[in-house]
């Protein structure tokens, strides 16, 4: 183990004091703005559904006695005073709250939505009053509610409290104040040196560390010393916020004495059994509890060695004591079963070699393949794969299902593969074996004397199928490496941690523990410190917010996180990591990675330089005016990710005005505006993307023309002067004050209402025109429109770019087009580097799909089709909270409609790529031997991709859509209590991506998603695991 490096030591925290916040420039911010007043009825509807949840932010008395005044206001005027009070030494205590909550009320009140709030106090409501004006959603007094800052919470400490000066800790692990880590004892392997256990191994480049003398290794060693005694400190499974700064907000300290607060016990480490042979004995949870006071002296030595059986199960000896082995299981007991898609085939050959996956898959012949949804179940030494019967009341007759596979584990032609990594599915070989199975058609699989039987299974759940892998492996003799190699791409250097040799039952399961998330993390961070470049590349991006360090396998330009730290039952994964040694896929294992895991990118750098941030997200109302159409129609526009929403004037799901929150805290009001957000996206009339925008200007003429006459829609692509000539402005647009009532007063009505409009110019060019609430309020539509417009058509083309240099650098393959320099050469094409770096993979598999930021996980233009038969349809595809929403894209269309029936929810739902879903497909329409067809699309993505690299597969239940619990965000599907048979006929979709890594993106992404809607049902998920009985034990 390398020692620490004094190039950068750590900036520790006064973690004593209530005041230790650390200020940050949050670089991940979605800043929304609501443009115009308000309908007043809104108001009323708002303040009826506020009073159902008892939650007021404010009172609307005229007193100014901070007895009026509830907890929001007094946590603001704490967090004001962190903001702007960082470097004085002003106390916070009684005396300083009184005087901040006050301003903060005299403030207020002269807001203009304070004073919507007071004349509504004294004044009837109306349904026909516009109120209010723009404002940040989320935004109360300048702090913006929504904005993830990440600072330590306060802890009170006393009446009084002191700030601490402006600073940072680092720390690997958030339950201990000092960097710490655990190594491998060094009693258990005593012929490897302990300058082994973690060393960078540096690539050719900037990085040029010296060689220790007498070391042998195939890439230069550090020089850091190993002679630091090795940490040992309470390390445990439940630390799951390691280096990531995802912290609560700063709360209020307590300005009374704090009551006394019980002991907690440590957290309780996974229960899933180990298989035979391996080197790390998992705990069985315990806990040890704590009682509020204790009067008793402490035992003596003498009599806590004596203790023996049941009288340590309560004590921390009885809580470390380990669970026994799959070795231990009775026959009968099931380790593990859950439901999945399977394909079973059988083959006359012998064997599939070592290396079988979906690629070698398309050169095998096979005598019988089928599909379907079984239950597999794990019983000591088998595997056993159920169904239903086909004759009804079969299985109550005989109080079990369908028996109809079997995999022995004993044999030693069993043999286990991952099949893809993009599906997380794996596949069982084995010897034909006999069950009582009466169907003829599948009498190859028990009573055939030569061949083999293939099984490949498709789970829901990534994170479950990973388990199963891990525990299969293990289980069919899978050995551990001696060493584990853990990539940098950010420095472009690894880190090298020895793997030693366990014993069997290891009394205090320090294997798992040392390789668990948080540890490998802190090691790697300790022992790169020393590297050059180290504080520029990552502890930069980490001090300013913009990213965290995270571990990922990855395999080619494939990425998967280790995100998922407990199971469906909130156990903990002890193999969360190390589960990555058994993903090899076709001979090419995954390898594990420390990376600045990111958000998805807001900022963006042109080539003339220019620097662009993604504006504000801006929502309001408006009036569409069509053309020669008497009258107008109220509307109400909203942006998500470039894209623009037109939803019905009458149930729009505005947000809340300022004082009128419908959630206590940051983290439930963050998941308001997502499920906001996602119920708009699900409700829209219509949308249309924002590339699809040219021209943005205020209207110049009273009559609305449909279309644009002499229009040169390249022309105004290239340049972009329709979204950057200057808008005509005059004096009087301030004295607007908007309304019908400022329009009955005008003496030239139409030339106002023209005014008070902007249009629109699409591609095709057709005409949208909006009329706004005043004058005022249609320039501020033009300029964030603007914005907004310019920003996302960069910032898709610098993705369609990006994607391709990913492409290009991981598999060597060159683009279709190829790039000419202007001395007439084209470019070299470099040789594929299963070991490129590829730092950009942080950006395209990003966060933002994990931690839910925004509404829109996913969104793109997909080719669709319901079935196995009939024409792809073009459609965009939005996924967002549990949902895959399609729209129509029609070349003629102002706007896309979307596909009311064709949205899917994802209870229950599986999806699939590759050749495993190309099978699907009648004979017809897919040709395994056809050659890639070049494309190039309008963003510039370029692509030469086979047919089956590029489809994916839904397959789904026909749930209603929606959600009905707003605390928990459960689906209609989730809440309902009928569980589905495995014979059930499912729905299928086929999707089509336009390249191979868009596929790869569409399908991570929607396995997330899928994980993250079967943990919020998991109760429905247990109840479909635990369905149906098995074969009983003889």
């Amino acid at each position: 183990m390398a020692s620490p490096s004094n190039g950068l030591p750590p900036r520790a925290v006064n973690s004593g004091s209530s005041l230790d916040v650390t200020k940050r420039n949050d670089l991940h911010k979605h800043a929304r703005v609501f443009i115009g007043p308000m309908p007043e009825k809104f108001l009323s509807e708002t303040e009826a559904l506020v009073r159902q949840k008892r939650r007021r932010w404010f009172s609307r008395s005229k007193s100014s006695d901070t007895d009026d005044v509830n907890g929001f206001i007094r946590d603001h005027a704490f967090r004001t005073f962190l903001h702007r009070d960082e470097d004085s030494s002003v106390d916070w205590d009684e005396e300083e709250e009184r005087g901040r909550v006050e301003e903060i009320l005299d403030r207020w009140k002269e807001s203009d939505w304070g004073k919507v709030w007071r004349r509504r106090a004294t004044e009837p409501a109306t349904n026909h009053r516009w109120v209010g004006s723009s404002f940040e959603i989320g935004n109360f007094l300048g702090v913006n509610l929504l904005q993830d800052e990440r600072p330590a919470s306060p802890a009170p400490t006393g009446s009084t409290q002191s700030k601490a000066p402006k600073s940072r800790q680092f720390t690997a692990a958030s339950s201990t104040k000092v960097e710490t880590f655990v190594t491998a004892p060094s009693q258990i392997r005593s012929s490897l040196s302990s300058s082994q256990a973690a060393t960078p191994l540096a690539s050719p480049g900037h990085l040029q560390p010296t060689i220790p003398e007498g070391d042998e290794l195939p890439r230069p060693l550090s020089t850091s010393s190993s002679t630091t005694p090795l940490l040992t400190p309470e390390v445990t499974a439940r630390q799951d916020a390691s280096s990531r700064a995802h912290t609560e907000a700063p709360r209020r300290p307590a300005l009374k004495s704090a009551s006394r607060v019980n002991a907690i016990s440590d957290g309780q480490l996974g229960n899933v059994r180990t298989p035979e042979g391996s080197y790390f004995a998992n705990k069985k949870g315990k806990t040890v509890h704590y009682c509020e006071e204790v009067d008793e002296d402490p035992a003596s030595p003498r009599e806590v060695l004596a203790r023996t059986g049941s009288s340590i199960d309560t004590t921390s000896a009885g809580a470390t004591k380990a669970p026994s082995s799959f070795t231990d299981a009775e026959w009968g007991d099931e380790v593990m079963r859950d439901r999945m898609i399977v394909r079973v085939s059988y083959s006359e050959e012998e064997s599939l070699g070592p290396n079988f996956d979906e690629y070698q898959n398309r050169s095998g012949r096979y005598d019988y393949e089928d599909m379907g949804e079984f239950l597999v179940a794990w019983r000591k030494d088998r595997l056993e794969l159920y169904e239903d019967y086909h004759l009804p009341l079969k299985e109550w007759a005989t109080g079990h299902k369908h028996f109809s596979f079997l995999v022995p584990f004993n044999s030693p032609r069993t043999k286990l593969y991952l099949y893809s990594f993009v599906d997380m599915s794996f596949c069982l070989t084995c010897p034909p074996t006999p069950v009582r199975s009466d169907s003829k058609r599948r009498k190859l699989f028990h009573r055939a004397k030569r061949g083999i039987n293939i099984f490949i299974f498709k789970m829901k759940s990534r994170s479950r199928a990973t388990d199963w892998i891990w525990n299969l492996w293990r289980r069919l003799g899978g050995q551990l490496p001696t060493h584990l190699d853990i990539s940098s791409p950010a420095l472009d250097t690894r880190v090298r941690i020895a793997i030693p040799g366990f014993e069997e039952s290891d009394p205090e399961g320090r294997g798992y523990v040392m390789f668990s998330r948080e540890n490998i993390i802190a090691l790697c961070r300790k022992t790169l410190k020393s590297v050059k470049d180290w504080e520029y590349l990552v502890e930069k991006p980490l001090s300013e917010g913009s990213a965290h360090l995270e571990l990922a396998w990855r395999m080619d330009t494939k990425l998967d996180w280790v995100w998922r730290h407990t199971d469906d039952d909130e156990e903990r994964r002890p193999w969360e990591v190390i589960c990555g040694l058994a993903l090899i896929q076709g001979g090419k294992p995954a390898h594990l990675e420390i990376r600045l895991a990111r958000h998805y990118p807001t900022h963006l750098h042109l080539r003339d330089g220019t620097h662009l941030t993604e504006p504000p997200a801006i929502e309001g109302y408006l009036d569409r005016v069509r053309a020669n159409t008497p009258g107008k129609q109220a509307v109400y526009l909203t942006t998500h990710n470039g894209y623009l929403f037109a939803l019905s004037a009458n149930s729009p799901h505005p947000p809340s005005p300022p004082g009128l929150p419908l959630a206590d805290n940051k983290t439930t009001l963050r998941d308001f505006e997502i499920r906001r957000g996602m119920h708009q996206i699900m409700e829209a009339q219509g949308m249309t993307d924002m590339r699809n925008i040219l021209v943005i200007r205020r209207a110049f003429q009273p009559a609305v023309r449909h279309t644009e006459e002499h229009f040169d829609a390249h022309v105004f692509a290239v340049d972009e002067r329709g979204l950057q000539e200057e808008v005509e402005r005059m004096d009087s647009d301030a004295d607007d004050e908007g309304g019908d009532e400022e329009l009955g007063k005008s003496d030239d009505k139409p030339k106002l209402r023209m005014k008070r409009s902007f249009e629109l110019v699409l591609k095709n060019g057709h005409i949208f025109r909006f009329e706004a609430h005043s004058r005022r309020i249609a320039l501020e539509w033009i300029d964030r429109l603007r914005a907004l417009v310019r920003y996302w058509k960069h910032r898709h083309r610098i993705d369609a770019r990006e994607e391709m240099n990913v492409v290009q650098l991981g598999t060597g393959r060159a683009r279709p087009t190829p790039r000419i320099f202007r001395d007439g050469h084209t470019m070299h094409t470099l040789p594929p580097d299963p070991e490129a770096s590829l730092p950009d993979l942080s950006n395209i598999f990003n966060w933002c799909v994990l931690d839910k930021c925004r509404p829109i996980l996913k969104g793109g233009k997909l080719y669709v089709r319901k079935g196995l038969r009939g024409r792809y349809k073009y459609v965009q595809l939005f996924l967002v909270s549990g949902h895959l929403i399609q729209y129509h894209i029609t070349p003629k269309a102002s706007m896309y409609h979307r596909r009311t029936k064709r949205t899917i929810s994802l209870v229950d739902a599986y999806v699939c790529s590759g050749y495993f879903a190309a099978k699907v497909l009648p004979e017809s329409q897919y040709n395994p031997d056809a050659p890639p067809i070049p494309r190039k699309y309008p963003d510039g993505l370029e692509t030469e991709d086979l047919e089956e690299d590029t489809i994916f597969m839904v397959w789904y239940h026909p749930y209603p859509v929606g959600s009905v619990d707003e605390e928990r965000g459960q689906s209609k599907a989730g809440a309902s209590k009928k569980i589905p048979k495995l014979s059930k006929k499912r729905k299928m979709e086929v999707f089509r991506a336009r390249s191979r890594m868009e596929r790869d993106i569409w399908c991570w992404a929607l396995n997330c998603e899928i994980e993250k809607t079967l943990r919020t049902n998991r109760d429905r998920e247990n109840k479909l695991r635990d369905e149906g009985e098995l074969v009983p034990t003889t």
